[in-house]
């Protein structure tokens, strides 16, 4: 067989399990990372959210108004019958313990939410953070990035 059909075949095998992790919306490709129930790193990172969490509700109080400016995201665990997917909410307010915003993200298996969902998000839940600002780019927080980029 000739190396370039047996390439075109095994590209051609290979696609159905490619494409339950991968998926395109509006120009953009989005994976899913699996990771292990239970990962020491990423609970490790979590922790270290958590840890700094303050710093973000208070950033939240003092510049959540300008949305112009400033946008503040919280990854947490959504579960529909045992399934679940790690995804970020754009956040607003934070009062009485819990986090109001909407859903941002793109789920793969989970049906039960769908981008542009209100939600509201226990502080305990919150497995990590970002703060962008939007004028210049810079970001902080955002815990596993690099780990989650690293199992990609």
């Amino acid at each position: 067989m000739k190396p370039a059909l047996l390439v075109t075949i095994l590209i051609f095998l290979a696609l159905p399990s490619l494409a339950q992790n991968t998926k395109v919306e509006n120009n953009t490709e989005y994976h899913s990372i699996p990771l292990p129930k239970g990962d020491a790193r990423f609970l490790a990172l979590k922790d270290t959210a958590q840890r700094y969490l303050p710093k973000f509700i208070d950033s939240l109080a003092k510049y959540g108004a300008n949305r112009h400016n400033y946008a503040f995201s919280v990854k947490t665990d959504f579960v529909e019958n045992g399934t679940h997917e790690h995804m970020w909410s754009q956040v607003f307010l934070f009062k009485d313990g819990r986090f109001e915003g909407v859903f941002i993200d793109s789920p793969f298996d989970i049906k039960n939410i769908k981008t542009g969902d209100k939600v509201s998000i226990k502080k305990s839940a919150v497995e990590d953070w970002l703060i962008e600002n939007i004028r210049t780019g810079q970001q902080t927080g955002y815990f596993s990035k690099e780990y989650l980029k690293s199992k990609n």
